[in-house]
């Protein structure tokens, strides 16, 4: 039986994708004025000094003595480290199209390690209908984007983006029980911030002036702004509680929705064309979000006390 806690999980689910769907856009304004490293170390520092705020004046707490660290420190390496490493050159040595192919294998690989690792196994009908969506995302990506050349290097690096990207969600889902949401986002926002922030640095020859220019540009501000406090602070706040409380298959299943957002974004907000094609793929999409969470198993193979805090993710 679906839960109150199961419906705010989902709401929750189709926030994330949404204010990540639109983050493409703001990356793209973002980038006219700075190089993808520096608007990510833009991105998280901005973040992580938000959630720094209710830290110092006393409205929320780490508890992560007696805990295992280990574990939220990897979820963190998952993504955003190394998750946006492999996106970024990913895209760069291949072409949007095969790589927003790629991005959207994403559920599938999720579905697949919470089956292994957190004994979540979704119905059939849920991997049709799965399918069924990735494929009507497949047709977007295909009509929307021109073509390129493919590298073997950027499908590797796309891989490792589809790998991380998905164990992210698993790790988090699975060390819920141990730290909270709040714990969970700062630690996100704390590894991006440390990492990207060092790359820029690394990337201009420890030039400060290079990373502080792109400040004076008013769109870049406002694209970074959207970034971290968006994307990153609501983003990964909201993805953190939905994941916790509701299976995977359920909250990974809308994660197409980001896709969609994207295109619709462009077609209104910068007048981009919009085909018939891609009309119909979204229906698919739409219909294979519907059917996965339709045919949600009674009793799926986390324990009822687990679905309300995450399945168990042993670290052995």
């Amino acid at each position: 039986m679906k839960t109150k806690s199961f419906y705010k999980a989902m709401l929750a689910a189709v926030g994330v994708y949404t204010l990540w769907g639109f983050s493409f856009l703001a990356s793209s304004v973002g980038q006219r004025d700075a190089t993808p490293f520096v608007l990510l170390s833009y991105r998280f520092d901005i973040a992580l000094l938000i959630l720094l705020v209710p830290l110092v004046l006393g409205k929320a707490k780490l508890h992560l003595r007696g805990k295992n660290v280990k574990m939220l420190l990897l979820l963190g390496l998952f993504e955003p480290c190394i998750y946006f490493i492999g996106e970024q050159y990913g895209l760069k040595y291949t072409n949007s199209a095969f790589s927003g192919v790629m991005i959207a294998v994403i559920p599938v690989v999720t579905l697949i390690m919470a089956a292994v690792f957190l004994k979540e196994k979704p119905s059939m009908a849920q991997w049709l209908f799965s399918i069924l969506s990735i494929a009507g995302i497949v047709v977007i990506t295909l009509v929307e984007n021109s073509g390129g050349s493919v590298s073997l290097k950027g499908v590797l690096l796309l891989v490792v983006a589809v790998l991380t990207g998905a164990a992210c969600g698993v790790v988090s889902r699975g060390i819920s029980d141990e730290f909270s949401v709040y714990e969970r986002t700062f630690m996100i926002q704390l590894m991006g911030a440390v990492f990207f922030t060092s790359l820029a640095v690394i990337e201009h020859g420890g030039d400060i002036t290079a990373l502080i220019r792109p400040a004076a540009s008013l769109d870049f501000m406002l694209a970074a702004l959207f970034l971290a406090v968006g994307a990153s602070v609501v983003g990964y706040w909201l993805f953190n509680y939905s994941v916790a409380n509701a299976p995977m298959a359920n909250v990974i299943s809308l994660y197409n929705l980001t896709t969609i957002v994207s295109v619709l974004a462009g077609v209104f907000i910068l007048g981009e064309s919009f085909s018939l094609l891609s009309a119909a793929a979204m229906v698919a999409v739409m219909v294979g979000i519907w059917g996965v969470q339709k045919f949600t198993p009674q009793k799926n193979g986390a324990s009822e006390t687990n679905m309300k805090r995450g399945g168990k993710l042993n670290n052995a």
